[in-house]
């Protein structure tokens, strides 16, 4: 009679693997959408979601020693370089006038 053992160690790799590449996908929908549309929050929400889900995972993995827990921290960092870097979408902001425009009183 066989016991079938559950590999948790392996269970949070595979948790990272799957988050890593749900991440990706969001970033990716995020970045390549029309501003202000579902589909560009909906990649939002994912990726926020997908660096919720990375931590969790990585801490677990950390805890049986598992080098995933790098890979882990390593895509949320480019996860959140990725949302912070380029254009992003400002609203219009009044113009203010320098100080060498001022009148002289």
């Amino acid at each position: 009679m066989s016991v079938s053992h559950l590999n948790f160690c392996g269970v949070f790799e595979m948790l990272v693997m799957c988050f890593q590449t749900f991440g990706v996908v969001s970033l990716c929908l995020h970045r390549l959408a029309t501003p202000n549309t579902p589909w560009a929050g909906l990649g939002r929400a994912g990726v926020v979601a997908a660096l919720f889900g990375l931590g969790i995972s990585g801490a677990l993995c950390g805890r049986h020693d598992s080098e995933f827990a790098l890979f882990a921290g390593g895509t949320m960092t480019l996860l959140l370089i990725g949302m912070t870097m380029g254009n992003s979408n400002i609203g219009a902001v009044d113009s203010m006038r320098s100080l060498g425009d001022a009148e002289a009183a």
